[in-house]
C-alpha cells in the first residue's frame, strides 16, 4: 500500500508540468458588459490544470514571460470586450518562449452565462496543444474511487462484526466460548483495518488521478 500511494503521488507531481498559467483578461469596450470575472471562474472549473496569475496580461508575449517566471511552459492570455451584442472573449495559448500555440474567440449573448462556453474554450485550447488528459485518466480514477468505496463499506461491516465478537467474548461463560469469540474478534478487527486502509488509499488515489491529470 505505501508503494501504491507513493507511485500515485509521484505521478501527480509529474503532471505539474502541464499546468497553464491563466492571466486575468485585459478589458476592452464597455467594462460593465465585458464580464471578465467569467474567465477566472471558467479556469477554476478546470481545477489544478490552470494556475491563476492574479493580474491581467496585456499581450500573449507578456503572458509567456509570466509563465517563464513561474516555471511553467505555457500560458493563456485573454481579452474581454463589452459590446452591445454581448461579451466577446479572445483567448490565446502561448508557450513560454512566446510562440502562439492556439487561439479561441467567442461571443456570449447578454444575459447568457459565459462560464460554460469559456471553460470549454479553455479545454479546447489544451486539447489543440496536445495537453488533454490521457484516455486512461477517467476510467482509472473512477475505478479507484469506486473500488475504494466498496473496500470502505466492507471495512465498516467487518468492524461491526468485530464489535459483535468482542461482546460475545465479554459474555462468554466457558473458556472455549471465550477463545472462539476472541479469535473471531481479532480476525475481524484485522480485516476491518486492512479494508479501511486500502479503501482510503484507493479513494485518495482516484481523487489524485482525476484532479491532477
Amino acid at each position: 500500500m505505501p508503494l501504491t500511494t507513493g507511485l500515485l503521488v509521484a505521478l501527480a507531481l509529474g503532471a505539474g508540468g502541464d499546468r497553464l498559467l491563466l492571466c486575468r483578461p485585459a478589458l476592452a469596450g464597455d467594462p460593465a458588459l465585458a464580464r471578465p470575472e467569467a474567465v477566472l471562474e471558467a479556469g477554476r472549473a478546470l481545477g489544478r490544470d490552470l494556475l491563476d496569475y492574479g493580474v491581467p496580461c496585456e499581450t500573449p508575449a507578456e503572458a509567456a514571460r509570466a509563465a517563464a517566471r513561474a516555471g511553467l511552459e505555457r500560458a493563456v492570455a485573454s481579452v474581454a470586450t463589452g459590446a452591445s451584442d454581448g461579451s466577446r472573449y479572445s483567448l490565446v495559448l502561448t508557450s513560454a518562449d512566446e510562440e502562439e500555440l492556439a487561439r479561441r474567440s467567442l461571443l456570449v449573448a447578454p444575459g447568457a452565462d459565459p462560464v460554460g462556453p469559456l471553460a470549454e474554450a479553455l479545454r479546447s485550447l489544451r486539447r489543440e496543444a496536445g495537453l488533454a488528459s490521457p484516455a486512461w485518466v477517467k476510467p482509472t480514477g473512477w475505478s479507484l474511487i469506486g473500488g475504494g468505496a466498496v473496500a470502505l463499506a466492507a471495512g465498516l461491516v467487518l468492524g461491526l462484526q468485530a464489535r459483535d465478537q468482542a461482546r460475545k467474548a465479554d459474555a462468554a461463560t466457558t473458556p472455549e466460548d471465550w477463545l472462539a469469540a476472541n479469535g473471531a474478534w481479532e480476525t475481524k478487527r484485522t480485516q476491518s483495518a486492512v479494508a479501511l486502509g486500502v479503501g482510503a488509499a484507493a479513494v485518495a488515489g482516484g481523487a489524485v488521478v482525476l484532479w491532477r491529470f
